[in-house]
């Protein structure tokens, strides 16, 4: 299923809801070139300087953890946070359901 929801935000974030064996929601900042993982074990991960063929990539990908391993861990990155997953994960649930 990969992408679920997609959300283009007015500070021109894409975020998406990703129903993913680990990974859950992502959040692509272009003018930054950063994007925000948020993993299914609840910590938050940010990575830099992403060129945006490769969020493309990851972001329309069956399997975005295949292209995240493939791809974004050759960018540097750093632990954001941990956070709680729990609505987010409610939410997949609920696309799956429709």
């Amino acid at each position: 299923m990969a992408v679920v929801k997609k959300t283009e935000k007015e500070n021109g974030v894409i975020e998406c809801l990703i129903d993913s064996s680990n990974i859950l929601l992502s959040e692509y900042d272009e003018s930054k070139k950063t994007l925000q993982l948020t993993f299914k074990a609840g910590t938050r991960y940010l990575y830099k300087d992403i060129l945006n063929r490769d969020y493309v990539r990851f972001e329309i990908s069956e399997s975005q953890g295949s292209v995240f391993n493939k791809t974004m861990t050759k960018y540097d990155f750093e632990k954001v946070s941990s956070v709680d997953v729990n609505d987010l994960k409610e939410q997949i649930e609920e696309y799956r359901k429709s």
